[in-house]
C-alpha cells in the first residue's frame, strides 16, 4: 500500500522566471497561503528555485516540511541513463535533502520504462517522497504496466482543463489511486474559455471570476491545479476559491465544454508521442 502523501490543493509553477521575478512571486505566494511549488530540470532554473525558497522560508519562518516541491527529469537525462545521479543534481540545485515529488517530464520513447524503474530506487532511498510522470497518455501507462513496475506512480501531471477533460486518463488514475496535477488548468484563458457563456453564467451567479470557477471545478472533481502567474493580485484571486461550491449541474455543464483540445504541442518535446 502506498503511504499517504499530503499535497496542498494548489500548486504554483516557477517556469520562465528569473531570480528577481521568482523572489517577488514566491514571497507573495507564501504570504497568501501557497505551499506547493513546481519546477523541472528543463525549465533551467532549479538553482534559482532552490535559492529563492531557501531565502523565503528563512524570511517567513516557514519550515521546509511545510512546503511541497515537485521537479522533473528531462529527456536528455533519460537518454544519459544515470537517473540516480540526476536526483542528486536536483537536490543540490534545490538546496534540499529530498523532493516531495519527482517526475519524468515526458514518456520519452524507448527510455521511459527503464527510467521509471530507476526512479523506483530513488523513491526507496527517500530522496524523493513520491514519484510520477508528466504528459502520459493511457497507452503510456499501459506500456509501463506491461513492462513490469513495483511501485504504482503517486502523481501524474498533464494538461487538463474544461476544454480537455481527459476522462480516460482520470478514470485510470482513480482506479489506480494516482493523484492528478493539472497544468494549464485555465487553458491560458483563451477565448473559448474566457468568453464561454456557460462559465460566465456560473461566474455571475456565484459572484466569482471565470478563473475561480474553473479552479473550483478542478478541486471538486479531484485534480490539483498547477498554474503559472507572476501577478500577486491574480495569485490572491486564484487562492480565494474556498468559500463557494459548484452544483452538480454546474460540474456537468463545465464538463460539456470538452473538445479534447490541447494548448501545448506534445510532439515538440516527445518525438513519436
Amino acid at each position: 500500500m502506498k503511504p499517504e502523501i499530503r499535497i496542498p490543493s494548489l500548486i504554483m509553477s516557477t517556469n520562465h522566471m528569473d531570480y528577481e521575478k521568482m523572489k517577488e512571486v514566491v514571497t507573495a505566494g507564501l504570504r497568501i497561503g501557497y505551499r506547493a511549488f513546481d519546477t523541472a530540470r528543463d525549465y533551467q532554473n532549479e538553482p534559482v528555485v532552490g535559492q529563492v525558497l531557501k531565502e523565503c522560508l528563512a524570511e517567513t519562518g516557514i519550515s521546509r516540511e511545510e512546503i511541497f516541491i515537485t521537479t522533473k527529469i528531462g529527456n536528455s537525462q533519460q537518454a544519459e541513463g544515470n537517473i540516480e545521479e540526476q536526483i542528486d543534481i536536483s537536490l543540490r540545485n534545490l538546496q534540499t535533502d529530498y523532493v516531495d515529488c519527482w517526475m519524468m517530464h515526458w514518456p520519452y520513447p524507448d527510455y521511459y520504462p527503464q527510467t521509471y524503474r530507476k526512479m523506483e530506487k530513488v523513491y526507496r532511498s527517500g530522496k524523493a517522497r513520491a514519484i510520477g510522470m508528466a504528459n502520459f497518455r493511457l497507452r503510456h501507462f499501459k506500456h509501463l504496466w506491461q513492462s513490469g513496475i513495483d511501485i504504482t506512480p503517486h502523481y501524474v501531471q498533464f494538461e487538463h482543463h474544461p476544454l480537455r477533460t481527459a476522462d480516460d486518463i482520470l478514470a485510470f488514475c482513480r482506479e489506480h489511486h494516482i493523484a492528478v496535477q493539472a497544468y494549464s488548468p485555465l487553458c491560458r484563458m483563451i477565448s473559448p474559455v474566457k468568453d464561454s457563456p456557460i462559465l460566465k453564467s456560473i461566474a455571475e451567479r456565484t459572484g466569482k471570476s471565470v478563473a475561480q470557477v474553473i479552479l473550483r471545478w478542478h478541486l471538486q472533481h479531484g485534480s490539483i491545479p498547477c498554474f503559472l502567474s507572476t501577478n500577486a493580485k491574480r495569485l490572491e484571486e486564484n487562492f480565494n476559491i474556498w468559500d463557494f461550491e459548484l452544483t452538480s449541474e454546474d460540474m456537468t455543464l463545465i464538463h460539456s465544454l470538452d473538445q479534447d483540445y490541447k494548448y501545448h504541442l506534445e510532439s515538440a518535446s516527445c518525438p513519436g508521442y
